[in-house]
């Protein structure tokens, strides 16, 4: 065995030397695109957090110049509007089988889902956030599932901005440490002490699934079919 080239070897065509033009040597530099700069903006943000994200940043890690990137998001505004939209591309709104209720858990425990994998950006919620193309989708999934239900108008909007609030504020929640309970002896708080071992914040495991399932169940509850026919909207309130 030998390291010497085979001479035998037919040369079908010139090889590309090296270091003759050094600025060949590089890969070609993929192109400033609007995708691109949202997905490493969103890839930043999981990584570092949404107050570590600044243009300039975003920049380098791009390897343009700051300016470059207004060719492409008007202000770090609408740049963090489209990573939320961007997000929200990840929930699924296939159809499954089940009832209305079944359907509605499964779309709204993969839109939970993809807001505590984007952890920073579910909590842009807590302000101004301007509705994307992926964000309408999920909307019109969950009150088309309310109207095929055959909710009332009114009644779908509330049922839906229900599981959408409890959803995102869900999110907004910080962790509860238990330490916490101690600005009053536990003699005036003795309902409290006697569930201490389970205030352990909003984010146990099975937390969120138990308060949706109590959502799904009251509009069962609740829920009376509803038709253009029908002049009662809603049901009759109950009085005591």
């Amino acid at each position: 065995m030998t390291d010497q080239p085979s001479t035998s070897r037919a040369r079908v065509e010139q090889p590309t030397w090296v270091g003759v033009d050094p600025g060949q040597d590089e890969m070609p530099r993929l192109a400033l695109t609007r995708p691109r700069v949202v997905r490493t903006a969103l890839r930043l943000v999981d990584e570092h957090g949404l107050s570590a994200l600044t243009m300039r940043a975003l920049a380098t890690e791009l390897q343009v110049s700051p300016m470059a990137l207004y060719n492409h998001v008007r202000d770090k505004e609408e740049l963090v509007d489209l990573m939320v939209d961007l997000m929200l591309g990840d929930v699924d709104l296939s159809a499954i089988g089940g009832d209305w209720a079944t359907q509605m858990r499964a779309l709204v425990c993969s839109f939970h889902q993809v807001l505590t994998a984007h952890p920073d950006l579910a909590r842009v919620y807590s302000a101004r956030v301007r509705i994307g193309p992926h964000g309408l989708r999920i909307m019109e999934r969950g009150l088309r599932l309310l109207l095929q239900a055959r909710f009332s108008p009114p009644d779908a909007a509330d049922a839906f901005f229900a599981l959408y609030t409890y959803t995102v504020g869900y999110h907004q929640i910080g962790h509860v440490d238990p330490r916490d309970y101690s600005a009053l002896p536990p003699e005036q708080i003795p309902s409290i002490t006697a569930v201490t071992d389970h205030l352990n914040g909003a984010h146990q495991h099975g937390r969120f699934e138990y308060g949706l399932d109590a959502l799904l169940a009251g509009f069962h509850t609740i829920h009376s079919p509803w038709s253009p026919e029908n002049k009662q909207v809603r049901p009759p309130q109950v009085t005591t």
